[in-house]
């Protein structure tokens, strides 16, 4: 029973007892009939007990010449001091957290995401009918749905897309506007020509006269797929040359390395707390894992330079440090694999690295410096429209 939940709610109170004999009056109160759920001595004069709240007037009543003190309550009586004592700190925050939830469902700013400025301007005047605007209350998922629906349906001539994303207290509006009779460039009389210099791979044609051959060596510019289709040297009519042509092209990294490598690096687990902040104290709500280090990025829900609470939204990342002194072996390793890597996030993913070689390496006591050539098969496809060659 002492450990069920109604339990850890009865009221109990700490009494301190005092006078000679004291065993005399603990057998008293047995007699009495009144549970001692908690007996310590403290002296040979003096023990502290435990007992139910409800009892007290009884022992008041057989005390006789000892001499008792209460020391602290238990249970609801105590939950109830503690509100009365705190009770201006708990008005505080229950101001504070109706304040956040008042002000977290206010819209502050609108921004309109579009380069032309008649778009933004239309749009922002339209989306005021809706009462999107600032100090608005927020609209929820299906208002917004609606929203957009009406929208589209009444400028279909003007607007192709459009998203309202909530971030925060502020809505940002994205917008693509419809284009009619937009030019198809596959209708376009064109030629295949090289993007960059290389070595043909594979040539691809659907429709055009292939001019060069796989191995080839090409130049920026140079046709690779005509348009024009020829008899007896003679134009005879243009096509719209399609098809794909990959090579070997060539690059040159340049990489430094340190011996003693320090890095904080990302794991994969991350999460979203919600925090309020009060003075220069964070105090998270109701988050079950605690990185031992992390990254976080705070926006900021609400923030008043008058009030010294905020209420944020945080995503927290799990980090983890590594700290290495690495061979001179371990670090061209990590050069080349850095160097790939650093590569092919400029290239289209197709792009396949090929080979590479070291061209040049210098290396002093903390660093490796090395120049890395890199062969890499890539779309070198590009055009060029046959009118330009003509007018030419």
């Amino acid at each position: 029973m002492k450990n069920s939940f109604i339990y850890r709610f009865k009221n109990k109170t700490k009494l301190i007892i005092r006078g000679k004999n004291i065993e005399r009056f603990v057998r008293r109160l047995i007699k009495n009939k009144i549970e001692i759920i908690d007996l310590k001595q403290i002296k040979y004069n003096e023990i502290s007990i435990i007992v139910y709240t409800k009892d007290i007037e009884k022992i008041e009543k057989i005390k006789t010449i000892y001499e008792i003190e209460i020391k602290r309550n238990y249970g609801l009586n105590r939950i109830y001091e503690l509100i009365k004592i705190n009770k201006y700190l708990i008005l505080f925050i229950l101001f504070g957290i109706f304040l956040i939830y008042l002000l977290s469902n206010i819209i502050f700013d609108v921004e309109v995401v579009h380069n032309d400025s008649y778009i933004r301007k239309f749009l922002k005047e339209e989306l005021k009918k809706y009462n999107i605007d600032k100090y608005k209350l927020k609209k929820d998922y299906k208002t917004k749905e609606k929203i957009k629906k009406d929208l589209l349906n009444k400028y279909k001539d003007k607007l192709e897309w459009i998203e309202i994303e909530e971030k925060g207290t502020k809505y940002i509006i994205r917008v693509e506007e419809r284009i009619i009779n937009k030019t198809n460039e596959k209708n376009i009389n064109r030629n295949i020509i090289a993007k960059k210099n290389g070595i043909i791979i594979s040539i691809d044609a659907k429709d055009g006269v292939i001019v060069k051959n796989k191995n080839d060596y090409v130049k920026k510019g140079d046709i690779i797929i005509d348009g024009n289709i020829y008899l007896n040297e003679e134009i005879k009519k243009s096509v719209s040359a399609t098809g794909t042509v990959y090579a070997e092209v060539w690059y040159v990294v340049n990489i430094e390395i340190p011996y003693h490598y320090k890095e904080i690096k990302l794991t994969k687990n991350k999460q979203k707390v919600y925090t309020i902040k009060f003075l220069n104290k964070y105090y998270d709500l109701f988050n079950m894992k605690k990185y031992k280090t992390k990254i976080i990025k705070n926006n900021y829900l609400i923030k008043n330079n008058l009030l010294p609470l905020s209420f944020i939204e945080q995503k927290q990342y799990e980090t983890i440090e590594i700290d290495e002194i690495y061979t001179k072996e371990k670090v061209v390793e990590k050069a080349i694999e850095q160097s790939k890597q650093k590569l092919l996030k400029k290239l289209k993913e197709d792009s396949e690295i090929l080979n590479y070689r070291i061209l040049d390496e210098k290396s002093d006591k903390e660093k490796l410096k090395l120049k890395i050539f890199f062969s890499v098969k890539e779309d070198i496809t590009d055009y060029q429209k046959i009118e330009e060659l003509k007018t030419e």
